[in-house]
Order: structure tokens, then sequence, then C-alpha cells
């Protein structure tokens, strides 16, 4: 009933895609045991997922499914891997499975959820108790929520206007998309806690309740890294466990560009998605290495990550000089941010996906800065 509420006919697209991931299982465990769910599930999914943007479903309508489509193609991917793991000791029933696929509190906003934290959540007791913890993180994701959305279409627009300075300009738009962002992440936080979700029992993204994303470590970031990281708690753990670590033995620098381009599938292929996820890679690998070197140089904490409270280091976070670095990176992370977030302005082709001819215009105005300071920085990096 919510798919059809939301998506009308076009639920029939993710079926299909749930149904031949099952059967793709299904064969796999069949005739080759452990081993080729995973890899037969990814093929399956990425295969049906282009298939449907170029030849089957017009580009407005796969533009509004594409969300939903993409939390149902992690789930399916996810499982497939942990059954091959051994995560998952055996093969969900056909209602368990389609269950999972299609819970009702992530099926539509997301988050992604492993399939052991869902099985526990319909099966704990402690879980389904509506005590004052509940009321109160469904209160406080739903006012999140709300308030995101009016700072997203009405605040910033009102304290910054057309007239300013064009790096000002760009940098509200890139606020107003993080912020519509924000209000996604905190409504799935209400739809899934509604639903019985508490927290991850199998990956820690919050200590106490479920949270999808960290506003706070994208709008005052230390690094283009800890952005990466906040914005997208749950589908971070996923690109990780599923993308990145597999991936690892190529070498870091081929396991990034796999884990943005992997990213870049699933949000779907068109040239503003996958030019925006593959400079954000390149960035931020850039920025990694290149503060690593200067901490190590330097004994400082001026790392992309927040040393531990016992480090090694000589010139400690408190220290003037290092304070002032890590403030200099984080700006410089700010304007990347606006940098790469203005692509995703409200024009008129918002509706069916922006054109490579859009994301070129727009970061011509502002004189591709960006990757101009990426290129210097690698260079830099490379010569020390």
């Amino acid at each position: 009933m919510v798919l059809h509420w939301f998506f009308k006919g076009n639920l029939l697209f993710m079926l299909m895609l749930s149904m031949l991931a099952y059967c793709s299982i299904y064969v796999a465990r069949s005739k080759y045991h452990r081993g080729f769910c995973g890899p037969a599930v990814s093929l399956v999914s990425v295969v049906y997922l282009l298939t449907c943007e170029f030849w089957v479903v017009k580009q407005e309508e796969w533009h509004q499914l594409r969300g939903a489509q993409m939390v149902l193609s992690m789930k399916l991917i996810s499982l497939a891997f942990d059954l091959d793991s051994g995560c998952v000791h055996q093969m969900p029933g056909v209602l368990e499975f389609f269950g999972y696929a299609f819970h009702v509190g992530t099926v539509i906003f997301g988050p992604w959820i492993p399939f052991q934290d869902y099985a526990h959540s319909i099966s704990n007791e402690k879980s389904k108790r509506l005590d004052f913890g509940w009321f109160y993180k469904l209160a406080k994701s739903l006012l999140c929520s709300l308030s995101c959305v009016v700072i997203s279409t009405c605040a910033v627009h009102w304290l910054i206007l057309d007239s300013s300075f064009v790096w000002v300009l760009a940098y509200r738009d890139a606020q107003s998309f993080r912020f519509s962002h924000y209000f996604i992440s905190y409504l799935s936080e209400f739809s899934a806690t509604f639903s019985g979700l508490r927290c991850s029992h199998v990956y820690n993204f919050h200590s106490r309740d479920l949270c999808v994303s960290q506003p706070f470590h994208i709008e005052m970031p230390r690094s283009l890294v800890e952005v990466v990281t906040h914005w997208n708690l749950p589908m971070h753990m996923w690109l990780k466990t599923y993308v990145f670590k597999m991936s690892r033995p190529l070498g870091t620098f081929a396991a990034i560009l796999l884990t943005y381009g992997a990213s870049s599938l699933l949000h779907g292929m068109n040239f503003q998605l996958a030019a925006v996820l593959l400079s954000l890679g390149f960035f931020s690998f850039i920025e990694y290495g290149l503060r690593d070197c200067i901490s190590k140089a330097f004994s400082a904490c001026v790392g992309a990550k927040r040393c531990k409270t016992q480090c090694s280091h000589r010139y400690k976070s408190t220290y003037p000089c290092v304070i002032v670095a890590n403030l200099a990176f984080g700006l410089l992370s700010v304007l990347h941010l606006a940098y790469l977030g203005l692509l995703f302005d409200s024009s008129a082709e918002e509706d069916e996906g922006y054109s490579m001819s859009h994301a070129l215009k727009l970061w011509g105005e502002l004189g591709f800065a960006s990757h101009w300071i990426a290129l210097v920085s690698c260079v830099f990096y490379l010569l020390i």
C-alpha cells in the first residue's frame, strides 16, 4: 500500500527486481553453494537498473523511483554477500525475504539496514516497547526533518539574495541541497524508528538510536573525508563493507574509484551525479594523502581524520598552528562543498536529472576552481 501510494504502477519494477534477486540467490546456492550469491545479485541488480533507466522507464518516472530502487538494491546485494560470508546462516523464506526487501519503515526513504537488524526488530520484544525514549526519538527526528525542509526551501534564500557574490550564491544553492538531504535523512530516521527499528545491532551507526546523517560534521567539516563518512552513515557502511573492503586488494586508489563508481551506479547514471561523486572521491583521496604526509612530517594532528586521545604526535590539536591548519583545511572543504553542491540547484532539469552541459556550465562560472585546487594539491602531494 505504501509503495502504491507513492509510485502507483511503477512499484512493479521494484517487485520485479526483488523476484530476480531471490531467484538468483536460490539458483546460486543450489548449484554453487557459497561464494556466488553476492556477485550474481550484484550483476543482476546493475543490469536491471541500467536497463530500466535507459530503455524501459520514462526518465521523469525513474527519477522519482530511483531512491527507493537504490535502497532496495543495497538490501538485496548485502543479503546475498552476507549469505556467502555466513553472516546470515540460512536462506530466508519467501515471506521473510520480501518482508526485509519491502520493510515498511525503510522501503521509501531508507535507510539501508542489514538483514540481521530487520530480523532482530521483528523478533525482539524490547524493540516493540513504546517507552519515553521511543517517543522522544520520533519527536526529535520529525522536528529536525521539518526544520531542515524550511531552511532548505525558505531560510537560505531569504538570508542570501540573488544579487550576492557568485561564490556566496554557490554556497547558498549547495546548502539548500544539503538541508534537503538532511530533511530526507531525518524523515527516514522517523519512519524507521516508527516501524520498530531502534539501532543497528550489526554496525554501530550510533550508540543509542538510529542515526542516518550528522549535519554538524558536514556543515562544519574537518575534512572531506569527514563529510563523506557522515553524509549517510548506513550507506557509508554499506559501501565500505561490500565494495571498498572487497576491492582493497586491487589497491587503495582503485578501491576508492570502485566505491564511488558503485555509488554512482546506485544513484543513477547521469553525468551530474557521476561527476560529483567521482570528483568527491578524487578530492578526498588527495586531501587524505596530503594531510597524512604533513602530519608525519611535522608530527602534528592535522590528518584528515581526528587523532585518538593519546596519539604520538608532538603537536596536539590544541597547538595554535595546528588549529590554524585544521581551520584552513576545513574552510577548503566548505569551498569544495559549495562547488560540488552547486550542480544540485532548482533548475527546470531537476525532474529528469541534469545534463553534462548543465554541470559544465555551472562549474565553468566558478572557473573549475575546485578541480584546479585538487590538481595543484595532487602535484604537491606527489612531490613530497
